[in-house]
């Protein structure tokens, strides 16, 4: 198999900060250097030194660049893993009135000093995500839905069914495909939303779901645009506020969907080192309070996590093709509140 070029997925609405060498005449920055620390990390040399700690002027940007470069890390052992004790994870209570179907198996994580952020862990089952991935590409990318594909392609139907009748999987459109919009569309250039609501593109299921996570972290949020974002196993997502949003006080609700990845929440400057986070497909973080402004970012996919229920769960052969792309691939779907209630 021929190895691929990397690529940043960049695209997520209201991102500000996508030049990740921070403001001009500054040389690193902490968000910076973290995001290179998690590529360089690989789960299969966990035995190697750890490098030098950093220095507190290029701790984050030296963090960030072992994550992300491809060099021969050192370990995966500085990620937080919220199924594995750590000094700054703590368990916290479902809130009053969470729906009863998140009581099974929902538990609730925050990251000490980190106002607002919530991580639920794996509050979807294996059927559910199928279904939101099987959505994803048969339908929520179907125009009039924006993608990424519009500027040079124009609208692009059927991307999903056309991808499973190609003989090359890789040769196809969808392989392309970076970024969707749904609802209220953003754009890029001028860093706004559209006046122009686009409500019936936004998936009513999706918006129950997204408003019904939301209160397990004891949030309310009124769904009014999406970003779906597709990560091959090489691609990553530069740091960046989500801050074109007049509101900015309803959380982003963030689904995590297929290989596993470090996720990267740090603070509202890229000056500030962050905290790298090992998410799992079904996971779901809630990024309310202050956190809503904080820097974030994810440097690494890490490629052969599929988790073995995904497979199990495919119940058609529909299922089964969505399983098979997904042993390649991650879906992240977050949610936002763009104007006050």
């Amino acid at each position: 198999m021929t190895s691929k070029r990397k690529r940043k997925n960049g695209q997520n609405a209201g991102s500000s900060g996508d030049n990740l060498s921070g403001d001009p005449g500054v040389e690193a920055t902490a968000f910076k250097s973290a995001e290179k620390v998690v590529e360089r990390l690989q789960p299969s040399q966990r035995t190697r030194q750890r490098p030098h700690p950093p220095t507190a002027a290029n701790a984050s940007a030296q963090l960030y660049k072992c994550y992300k470069d491809g060099r021969p890390p050192p370990s995966f052992d500085q990620v937080i893993d919220v199924d594995r004790e750590h000094s700054e994870v703590e368990e916290v209570p479902l809130p009053e009135g969470t729906p009863e179907w998140l009581h099974s198996s929902t538990r609730v994580y925050l990251l000490r000093g980190v106002d607002g952020f919530r991580l639920l862990r794996s509050p979807l089952s294996a059927a559910q995500q199928l279904q939101l991935v099987e959505a994803a590409l048969s339908e929520w990318i179907e125009p009039p839905v924006i993608t990424n594909l519009n500027l040079h392609h124009g609208p692009c139907a059927r991307l999903w069914s056309r991808h499973r009748e190609q003989s090359d999987p890789d040769g196809s459109l969808l392989a392309r495909l970076s970024w969707a919009t749904l609802g209220q569309h953003y754009r890029w250039t001028e860093r706004a939303y559209e006046a122009e609501s686009r409500p019936d593109t936004f998936p009513p299921a999706l918006a129950q779901l997204t408003a019904e996570l939301a209160s397990a972290a004891g949030e309310a949020v009124h769904p009014q645009a999406a970003i779906v974002n597709f990560y091959g196993a090489d691609s990553t997502m530069g740091g960046h506020l989500d801050d074109a949003e007049p509101c900015q006080t309803a959380p982003i609700v963030s689904l995590s969907l297929g290989l596993d990845a470090i996720y990267l929440i740090g603070g509202p400057t890229k000056a500030e080192p962050p905290r790298a986070v090992w998410l799992r497909s079904g996971d779901v973080i809630i990024q309310g309070g202050e956190s809503r402004g904080f820097y974030h970012g994810v440097p690494r996919v890490v490629a052969g996590t599929l988790p073995p229920a995904l497979e199990q769960a495919a119940a058609t052969p529909g299922q089964r093709e969505v399983v098979a792309w997904l042993r390649e691939h991650r879906m992240n779907v977050n949610v936002r509140q763009v104007y006050p209630s």
